[in-house]
């Protein structure tokens, strides 16, 4: 009896510490590879191997659909990838089976729901995401890379997906050794041409042709720089040209404060890092951006910047003393102009001694070279602190129209004479371009995306009449625009050429009489002028003239003289390789082939047959 006792009382104990064991047990397990957003492998045994048994699939997403074509959930699979990797990779996980598996990530959120919410699957409810998702991936010129050949193909090419190798990549991540695909890259540069250019071909794949560091002008307090869009044909989140690693430069070697105003970023991982690194070390960052009412942009990468550096203001953001006046405002609103201001400038202060600002905002299409920009890197403290007053406002919640004037912003720095202005309260189209226009002897050269300043276009008309060679190159998409000046200019007997590149002309500058340069953030608008936040710089020197100059005319040469006369349309055949390029040229939401101007040459091609 007393053996039958103890035989129990170790049964007893021993299902005490299964069942202890049992309830202790952790019940999240760490992700430990992932292959696209519904399959990846879970740790559950704990031996940091994902064993094939591990793999865990969401077999509900269709992540293929049949309501999308099959290049559009390629696209779709990429950044479902993406958000997966950044969702689950490295994190512990709660696997939860029932009828169907649903994964709880560490902050409780389930993951399953993010899919959907975000538009990485597609779903009744989430039909306007997902098409988001796809024109936002149009952006990132995504090929498939065969990791065995070394090869690389458009999606739509024939041989994309004929091997298990294949992965799908931004095309700026290419490795630096990967070869086109000769039937959908090259054949295809042939056909577009009608011949084959050996310097075409080795200008369009330059995405690690790092450019040597060397400003289009430099002394002691000036650095000058150019992105020549007519030497690339893609967009590339690498920093490769001199204006971009000007910036990064200035970046990393911060150490103390760095303070910025832009519009947006997006597509720079590099910079992305480089600010993330310097405020690891200890740098205090603060920076201002834009989003429109609803708290949204269209550079997306700006709200996920905003979570991690976190000393931030919206535009949108005012103080309480300005929001009482918006709320008077908006009851008697007058101007849309006024309602839809947005923070356009793009300007960073180093350790409030340095200034970098210019026309390039922070994204893939501007710091590349694939749009023409430009930029100014100043060293001095006295301008530092003029544009750290403007900083301040906008970071106090002082935005557009209640912004206040800042004083004192003429400086002489060596052979420069500096004069710094800010929109909207310097008015500066009005109180000072207009007086440098008509006090031109020689020339005005304009490299500018857009104009539609009325007074703007009469001083012009003014010097053109009076003898002084007056050349406008604008951006093709600008050209075409029902309130473009491009038409008035042109009847007027003034020289405008609408830039025919697959990247834009980006540029909002004028040089004068181996003078003045103009440079800075504000198109010549109205808006530009009398709503949104902008700056310029006016500086006197003539050496930088004339080395600006001298930019101009190589874009003016390479643009043929038809344009002069004509529009080639942002996203066609006439501008070069915009059917090609991944990006929405004229933003009208259809990218490449999908475009009416794109598939009207095919159409005529085919019929010629």
């Amino acid at each position: 009896m007393i053996k039958k006792l103890v035989t129990i009382a170790v049964l007893a104990i021993i299902l005490v510490i299964i069942l202890y064991f049992s309830y202790t047990k952790p019940d999240t397990h760490r992700v430990l590879k992932v292959i696209n957003a519904a399959e990846f492998y879970v740790d559950f045994n704990d031996n940091e191997v994902a064993d094939t048994d591990e793999l865990v699939k969401l077999i509900q997403f269709d992540l293929e659909p049949s309501e999308i074509t099959t290049i559009d959930a390629l696209k779709l699979n990429y950044l479902g990838q993406k958000f997966a990797k950044e969702q689950l990779l490295n994190n512990q996980v709660k696997i939860i089976r029932s009828n169907e598996i649903s994964v709880v990530l560490p902050d409780g959120n389930e993951y399953n729901k993010l899919l959907e919410q975000n538009g990485y699957v597609l779903t009744k409810e989430n039909n306007e995401k997902v098409r988001k998702n796809i024109e936002y991936a149009n952006t990132l010129n995504l090929v498939t890379y065969n990791t065995r050949t070394n090869k690389y193909h458009k999606l739509d090419c024939k041989f994309a997906l004929l091997s298990p190798n294949i992965e799908v990549i931004p095309s700026s991540q290419l490795p630096k050794h990967a070869k086109p695909c000769k039937n959908c890259h090259i054949n295809a540069a042939k056909k577009e041409t009608g011949t084959e250019d050996k310097t075409t071909k080795r200008q369009k794949y330059p995405r690690y042709n790092y450019e040597k560091y060397s400003p289009v002008y430099k002394d002691n307090f000036i650095e000058f720089y150019t992105t020549d869009f007519t030497k690339y044909y893609y967009p590339s989140n690498k920093c490769f040209t001199t204006v971009c690693k000007s910036l990064i430069n200035e970046i990393n070697n911060a150490k103390t404060t760095i303070d910025f105003a832009i519009y947006g970023i997006d597509g720079q991982p590099e910079i992305n890092n480089a600010l993330l690194q310097a405020q690891k070390r200890g740098v205090k960052i603060r920076w201002v951006y834009d989003t429109d009412k609803n708290g949204t942009t269209i550079y997306k990468e700006s709200l996920a910047l905003a979570k991690q550096l976190q000393n931030n203001r919206r535009d949108i953001d005012y103080n309480d003393e300005i929001k009482q006046k918006e709320n008077v405002k908006d009851a008697n609103i007058k101007d849309s102009n006024i309602k839809d201001s947005i923070m356009h400038n793009k300007f960073f202060i180093f350790d409030n001694q340095k200034v970098w600002t210019g026309s390039a905002n922070i994204s893939h299409t501007d710091l590349s070279g694939f749009n023409a920009n430009s930029a100014v890197l100043i060293t001095s403290a006295k301008i530092a602190e003029i544009y750290k007053t403007e900083f301040e406002q906008m970071y106090k919640g002082k935005f557009h129209i209640y912004k206040e004037k800042t004083s004192d912003n003429i400086n002489l720095l060596g052979d420069s004479k500096i004069a710094v202005y800010f929109s909207p309260q310097d008015k500066i189209i009005t109180n000072r371009i207009i007086h440098l226009l008509d006090s031109a002897k020689t020339y005005i050269y304009v490299p500018v995306f857009v104009i539609t300043h009325k007074d703007f276009n009469s001083a012009l008309i003014r010097a053109k009449n009076r003898g002084v060679d007056v050349k406008i190159i604008v951006d093709a998409t600008s050209a075409g625009q029902k309130y473009s000046s491009v038409k008035f200019l042109r009847e007027n007997k003034i020289l405008v050429k609408a830039e025919n590149r697959a990247g834009k002309m980006h540029m909002k500058s004028i040089i004068i009489d181996d003078k003045y340069s103009i440079i800075g953030s504000m198109n010549f608008t109205k808006s530009g002028e009398r709503y949104n936040d902008e700056n310029v710089l006016i500086i006197e020197n003539p050496k930088l003239a004339q080395a600006f100059k001298k930019e101009f005319l190589h874009f003016w040469q390479q643009i043929p003289d038809k344009w002069l006369y004509k529009n080639p349309g942002a996203e066609s055949f006439n501008s070069i390789n915009s059917c090609y390029d991944g990006v929405d040229n004229d933003f009208d939401e259809k990218v490449d082939m999908a475009d009416d101007s794109c598939k009207f040459k095919l159409k005529k091609q085919t019929m010629a047959k």
